[in-house]
């Protein structure tokens, strides 16, 4: 490695919304991006098209993290870049996800250990094998959710899956410490990532409700968090969650309130 070796972020699930905004954040501060990604190919090309107009490289490799080893193909890739002495891996950000569901009735065996496979398998080993190859000053982010913190019956594996990866957060921070790397999570509340859902007055208001601060946040808000922790403006920050939900883990909820007043006042 030399003094003008560009630093390298590792990204998963770089073709949903966050992701996407995460990317091309990482980019705009001069990183280079290694973007995971399982579907929506088209997308990821469009993507790839702009990191590179901002002058960042992005390499993509299109893998289904529910398989085991496509983690194994991950590490494989990576390897071969960090061959080049002027590439330096800086970063790991496991953003890819299986969302909401499935509901406590409805979960099968398959769908538990498929949610398990890509919400905690592929970041715990991702992170496990990615650490070595990182020089100290580094930083893995990890995404929670603010699902992890309030009743979802409807979508129980998928917070399960979200409170163990905050856990794997917390409990290997004082390992990777003495490496010296960071390792923290975002909490991300409802995101608004072009899914028609978030046209919907009924659906908007409804995911609205779940934030003190009202309304839904945008991909870019919670890019802005993973940069934090990604930079060294976060060198002394590790082991602990960023809360970017507008206040959704608190466990309040505005239209709750409108209604029982409502009641209150027939």
């Amino acid at each position: 490695m030399t003094d003008e070796a560009r630093p390298l972020v590792v990204l998963t699930g770089a073709s949903g919304g966050i992701g996407r905004a995460v990317a091309l954040r990482l980019a705009s501060e001069g990183y280079d991006l290694f973007c995971a990604f399982h579907s929506r190919e088209p997308q990821i090309r469009n993507l790839q098209s702009e990191i590179l107009s901002l002058g960042a490289r992005c390499d993509t490799f299109k893998c289904d993290l529910t398989q085991s080893s496509s983690v194994h193909d991950i590490i494989t890739r990576v390897s071969y870049l960090l061959e080049d002495p002027q590439v330096q891996l800086r970063g790991l950000v496991n953003c890819a996800a299986l969302l909401l569901g499935p509901s406590f009735e409805t979960a099968t065996e398959k769908s538990f250990d498929n949610y398990v496979a890509v919400n905690v398998r592929a970041p715990f080993f991702l992170t496990q094998q990615l650490v070595p190859l990182m020089p100290p000053g580094s930083s893995v982010v990890n995404f929670s959710s603010a699902g992890a913190h309030f009743s979802s019956p409807g979508d129980i594996v998928y917070s399960m899956s979200k409170a163990a990866l905050e856990s794997m957060t917390f409990h290997s921070a004082e390992a990777l410490a003495r490496k010296g790397i960071r390792i923290n999570a975002v909490i991300p509340g409802f995101t608004d990532n072009g899914h028609e859902l978030f046209s919907d007055p009924v659906v908007r208001e409804h995911m609205e409700s779940h934030a003190v601060l009202g309304d839904v946040s945008s991909p870019e808000t919670v890019a802005e968090a993973v940069i934090f922790l990604i930079s060294q403006r976060s060198s002394r920050t590790t082991g602990t969650t960023l809360d970017v939900s507008g206040g959704s883990t608190l466990g309040y909820r505005h239209a709750k309130e409108r209604i029982s007043l409502r009641q209150k006042l027939m």
